[in-house]
């Protein structure tokens, strides 16, 4: 994406590793669940929403989220 200023996880390869790490694994789809979760610089889920196929994530929810991170 270029110019990121944080660090974003894709999980292509090894196929539902970090989602399965993170307890996103569907089964059922072969695929992982559509999510955003923010960690902090300690390793902390700070934020973390599942969405179903065809919802959006709310941008304001999660630039709020970023926001309590300081």
């Amino acid at each position: 994406m270029g110019g990121l200023p944080y660090p974003e996880l894709s999980d292509f390869h090894p196929k539902g590793k970090a989602t399965q790490a993170y307890g996103l694994w569907n089964e059922e789809r072969g695929a992982g669940n559509r999510a955003v979760i923010i960690v902090d610089k300690e390793g902390i889920i700070r934020f973390r929403e599942t969405y179903v196929p065809g919802v959006l994530p709310n941008p304001e929810d999660i630039l709020a989220a970023i926001d309590k991170l300081g």
